[in-house]
């Protein structure tokens, strides 16, 4: 290998290091993390940190599910304050106890579902869906727009999204009450 060629590997390398940096992380990495390389806590009170190894500090991150229809318990990724991914977890087993226990209440929080145990009507109009259901969480009555917000997760369970972000979910529709089994049969 020629001097010169050295030094050119040497200036691509920089380049690609002053391309990945990130404003308050020296040498931000290319690849996230992994789970067995992080701790997850609050400080403050509400607010959700990550360290790497002790050596590097994410003041905010943000755990969003990858697949949270399909794999609600595994495959979380870490986001920090640009919505760009820093750790992702495979699996949430792999983590300490207390990082568990922190991305485990975020997720409750941000992906709450209510699951419906009865359906009192369901009516249509012009591409609108009107419910009325009980749900574990009470009485509710809610708007679904389209049907790109009603998603079959398999031949018998029904995932809802209204037009406020809420989810909706139903375990089985053939273990419910006639009525709304016929409801779903006849409407969905």
């Amino acid at each position: 290998m020629t001097q010169e060629s050295s030094v050119e590997e040497m200036e691509e390398t920089e380049a690609r290091r002053e391309n990945d940096f990130e404003p308050g992380i020296e040498n931000a990495p290319v690849e996230p993390y992994r789970a067995h390389e992080i701790r997850v806590y609050r400080a403050p009170k509400n607010t959700v940190r990550m360290t790497v190894r002790d050596e590097r500090s994410y003041i905010r991150v943000r755990p969003v599910h990858a697949s949270p229809m399909a794999y609600p318990d595994q495959y979380v990724s870490l986001l920090d304050i640009k919505n760009e991914e820093v750790a992702f977890i495979r699996d949430m087993n792999d983590l300490d106890e207390e990082s568990r226990r922190v991305i485990e209440e975020e997720l409750a929080h941000r992906y709450l579902k209510a699951k419906i145990e009865r359906i009192h009507s369901i009516q249509m109009e012009f591409g609108v869906t009107y419910w009325d259901v009980e749900t574990d969480r009470g009485k509710r009555e809610f708007v679904i727009r389209g049907h790109e917000n009603t998603h079959w997760a398999s031949e018998t369970r029904l995932l809802l999204t209204d037009v406020d972000g809420n989810r909706f979910e139903i375990i089985d529709y053939t273990r419910l009450d006639p009525q709304s089994v016929r409801l779903i049969e006849t409407n969905v």
